[in-house]
């Protein structure tokens, strides 16, 4: 209190040393005319042992300041002039004011970064900590236990005797009214599960509901009539607290069992939703139950009474060791049942078809036992080090995790389901734009992949901050975690929407080469279709994973100014494939082929079924599918321009009239040309005579002029009409 004090006295001395001089003008002067106080400031303040003696006419001439405006007035500024901040000199004697610093605002020190390793070394010493302290808790609750053994604790056997018997009493009234209660309930949940027979697992969900509430409404009849009982056993209308105590254990502990015999079912199978062993099930039901009965019952009623009767610190080792025997308990029981319940979880997961839950039911299986160890031993952990709220903790973390998990499987069999028959167009959609449904069953199933990620994401999300791993909250209300957010959500947006664009423009072309639709397109439009949909899927690929880049956060600048060197660098390294597009270039310009031509193209003929910006595929007369680089065509030979000719070449032998040769050949071709044929032959005839000699006759050579595409079909007719010609006019041909 002194130390405090000594800062206001010096004011105090230093305030009635200053002003002093400025009292005494006061009292001599006019109000009217004061003039401003000339102070000289000491540089170092006086000691208080060293100031003047406050005496009453100073006191006098302070007040009579206070009461004058002038004066008043005159006293703040002076003030105000000495709270400015001083020069490292001296001040002057006249009470002039000091220059104020070059600085006057100190620069902030700057926050020291702290070195990852440092940061590592500090997490890892802070946890070492923490585990050390929770072994020494529990080494000294456990300790707490010697004194029964070493007799330093006083036990009050007059106070256990008393309360033990009225427990007593209470315990066999409530376990007797319990079951004397599902005794009576045996009917209404027969009746329950006769109605649920073999009806499917969504069904038996309901029933099963239905089951668990009765049994709930016989617990809670159980409750009512054993606390009904305590009141009027205690005489005075009030329930002891070890009484109340028992009654709120068995109730939360009969309801916990109650949910447990729900989910296993091993007394009444029909209502089972899972498909267990009877066997199995009861197993687990006993001994989980016996668990829960050992953990609650110790902890909720036992160790009250132990710290009643003995004291609290013995009452803190007996809590611990019920705890830990139960953590014990459990832990031998998943080591003995790991290998029994990874089989089963193994069967469960069989006709699970999605790939994600799949993999996480697999990992779930193989491990499940370390998943639950570890389980325990945290929330042992946190029960320790944070006795008063770990159960709270606890069980909110477990319910959110739970739940977390749960919507996460139940939104991923939705969109598995949603994406198990595939996209489904109507008939006329499809006649309009065949591809349309395959292009979107191709592009959904990866949508909902990206949407299958984010929703694992999510779910882990949830789960971490269920524990409080991260404050991710938090982190999504600061500017940082806004901004990140809204970065990927409108990547994510560019990214859908460039695959729209993507399926229009595609479907666009569709629309205009599909011959369904009555309109006639010619395979230079087919061509120059078929190549503006590759280069706009390029280039819309480059301009999506630009903006992408960009609103992820990535300088695209570089990358753009870098993409003049690098296309240098590409240039040099890949001669080849700029010379492929530059020479399909050309050819496209010169429009040198199309689809659907025959041509002859490097040393290959065939049909153009595809071409691209650097190469053409075309298909040959056996059906063999061959793709040719454009660098290596030099000449482009193409039977679909303008007009084709159709050749025939005809052997005769020697002893055959010529002019009764060409004259059959003459009435085969007037009989093409009444046939369908006809259409496409574009002049008569030409005959072009006598053009070779064998040794079994003579050639006779004539030429068909048709449209492009069409010589082939009509030369092989003219064939025929020539050989059935031959045959009713007795003309021979020759044979070598």
């Amino acid at each position: 209190m002194m130390m405090r004090t000594m800062p206001v006295l010096r004011f105090l001395v230093l305030l009635f040393t200053l002003f002093l001089p400025v009292m005494a003008e006061a009292q001599t002067a006019p109000a009217a005319a004061i003039p401003t106080p000339k102070i000289v400031v000491p540089t170092q303040p006086a000691a208080p042992e060293a100031a003047p003696v406050t005496s009453p006419e100073a006191a006098k001439a302070l007040a009579d300041i206070l009461k004058d405006d002038n004066a008043r007035a005159a006293l703040i500024g002076e003030l105000e002039r000495l709270a400015q901040p001083a020069t490292t000199g001296e001040a002057t004697a006249n009470g002039g004011e000091a220059a104020p610093p070059a600085d006057a605002t100190a620069a902030e020190p700057a926050t020291p970064v702290v070195p990852l390793a440092r940061e590592i070394g500090s997490v890892t010493q802070d946890l070492s900590r923490q585990v050390v302290d929770v072994v020494l808790k529990i080494g000294r609750g456990l300790g707490n236990l010697t004194r029964l053994v070493d007799g330093s604790a006083a036990i009050n056997w007059e106070g256990v005797r008393e309360q033990g018997v009225s427990l007593v009493i209470l315990v066999v009234f409530a376990f007797a009214t319990l079951t004397i209660a599902r005794f009576i309930a045996r009917w209404p949940l027969g009746a329950v599960e006769r109605a649920a027979g073999d009806k499917p697992w969504t069904r038996r969900i309901l029933w099963s509901g239905l089951a668990l509430f009765i049994d709930w409404a016989v617990i809670g009849l159980a409750w009512f009539v054993t606390s009904a009982y305590a009141i009027a056993a205690s005489g005075g209308g009030r329930i002891d607290l070890m009484q109340s105590l028992f009654i709120d254990a068995f109730v939360v502990i009969e309801f916990l069992k109650s949910c447990l015999a729900a989910v296993l079912q091993y007394r009444r199978p029909a209502l089972k939703v899972f498909d267990l062993d009877p066997a199995t099930a009861r197993f687990w039901y006993l001994w989980l139950s016996r668990l829960i009965g050992f953990l609650g019952y110790g902890v909720l009623v036992a160790h009250p009474l132990v710290n009643q009767a003995i004291g609290f610190s013995v009452g803190i080792g007996f809590r611990l060791a019920v705890v830990l025997i139960t953590l014990v308990g459990a832990t031998v029981l998943v080591m003995l049942k790991r290998d029994e319940v990874r089989a089963g979880l193994y069967r469960l997961i069989e006709p699970v078809k999605s790939s994600v839950p799949r993999t996480a039911l697999a990992l779930l299986a193989h491990s499940w036992h370390i998943v639950v160890i570890v389980y325990l031993a945290v929330a042992f952990v946190l029960w320790v080090s944070r006795p008063f709220d770990a159960v709270d903790y606890m069980a909110w973390a477990t319910v959110e995790t739970v739940l977390a998990i749960a919507l996460g499987g139940l939104a991923d069999g939705l969109i598995s389901h949603a994406i198990s028959g595939g996209v489904r167009l109507p008939a006329d959609v499809k006649k309009t734009l065949p591809l349309l449904e395959a292009r979107l069953n191709m592009m959904v199933p990866m949508i909902f992949r990206a949407v299958r990620i984010v929703l694992v994401v999510v779910v882990v999300a949830v789960v971490l901050q269920s524990w409080g791993v991260v404050d991710l909250i938090a982190w999504f209300q600061s500017d940082g975690g806004t901004d990140a957010v809204g970065r990927i959500l409108s990547a994510a947006i560019i990214v859908l929407i460039a695959g729209g664009i993507w399926l229009a423009a595609s479907s666009w072309v569709e629309y205009r080469l599909n011959p369904s639709l009555g309109r006639i397109t010619n395979a230079r439009t087919r061509t120059l279709l078929s190549l503006f949909r590759n280069a706009f899927s390029i280039v819309l690929i480059i301009i999506a994973a630009m903006l992408t880049l960009s609103q992820l956060g990535v300088d695209i600048a570089p990358l753009i100014a870098g993409a003049g060197v690098v296309g240098l660098a590409v240039g040099f390294g890949s001669q080849k494939l700029v010379q492929d597009i530059i020479t399909g270039a050309f050819i496209q310009f010169e429009n040198a082929m199309n689809e659907g031509d025959t041509v002859t193209v490097a040393g290959l003929t065939g049909t153009v079924d595809r071409l691209t910006i650097r190469s053409v595929g075309i298909r040959d007369g056996d059906g063999v599918y061959h793709i040719i680089p454009f660098s290596s065509v030099t000449s482009v030979s193409n039977a679909m321009r303008g007009f084709a000719f159709a050749s025939s070449t005809i052997s005769v032998s020697y002893a055959t009239d010529l002019e009764v040769a060409k004259s059959a050949m003459r009435e085969a071709f007037d009989r093409l040309m009444d046939g369908p044929r006809g259409a496409v032959i574009l002049e008569p005839l030409e005959m072009q005579g006598l053009v070779s000699f064998s040794a079994a006759g003579v050639a006779v050579k004539v030429r068909i002029k048709t449209l492009p595409g069409e010589q082939g079909a009509t030369g092989r007719l003219y064939n025929e009409l020539v050989k059935q010609v031959f045959d009713e006019r007795g003309i021979k041909f020759s044979f070598p």
